[in-house]
């Protein structure tokens, strides 16, 4: 199975956040010469980590809270608003 082939199984799994890191950790695995186990072991954890993000937004979103502001944006909001 090549890359593609495999881009595209993970994607049907739904399993997305391992096909967008896929690449990224296989160089990074062949670079510090990761074990096949450490290698699943990370696929596996970005996965849980994005399943999470996913689940918070959703959640957020639902809930109708405001979007949440940086300390940069609030003030550019301030100094606009005070013209």
């Amino acid at each position: 199975m090549n890359l593609v082939e495999l881009d595209h199984a993970l994607r049907k799994l739904r399993l997305s956040g391992m096909a967008a890191v896929l690449e990224t950790r296989l160089r990074h695995a062949q670079t510090e010469k990761l074990t096949p186990i450490d290698l699943v072991s990370t696929l596996v954890s970005d996965e849980l980590l994005r399943r999470q993000d996913r689940l918070l937004e959703r959640r957020h979103k639902q809930a109708g809270f405001p979007r949440s502001r940086t300390a940069h944006s609030t003030t550019l909001t301030l100094i606009s608003t005070r013209r």
